[in-house]
């Protein structure tokens, strides 16, 4: 079942503007097409808002089931940049969430009409 994972963000407060850069170049270039070939993965965007490139920053990953979520934790590829990613991070700040898709599969099997 199609599932979103939400990740918002902001960077910490004493990187630099070239720090900045450098962390999104990473992003794109190397972290988020290692997390795209990662099985059930189907995409993964970043969005911005009042802070730019800097705060009140959003990660979207489409995936095909929340399992992939914990595929994507355990890939090696992946694995290895994680820390990095996080490391730029305010963790004091920054939140997750899983939605998944409402279907008419979903709904049968939750409202016991099955």
């Amino acid at each position: 079942m199609t599932t979103l994972y939400t990740r918002t963000f902001t960077f910490k407060d004493d990187m630099s503007d070239g720090e900045v850069v450098e962390y999104w170049h990473f992003i794109m270039e190397e972290l988020s097409p290692a997390i795209e070939r990662v099985q059930g993965i189907r995409s993964i965007r970043f969005y911005s808002g009042a802070g730019a490139l800097r705060a009140d920053l959003i990660a979207i990953f489409e995936m095909d089931d929340a399992a992939a979520y914990e595929r994507m934790l355990v890939d090696p590829e992946v694995r290895k940049m994680i820390g990095r990613a996080y490391a730029a991070w305010d963790l004091k700040l920054a939140k997750q969430s899983f939605r998944r898709e409402i279907t008419p599969e979903l709904i049968k099997a939750l409202s016991g009409r099955g």
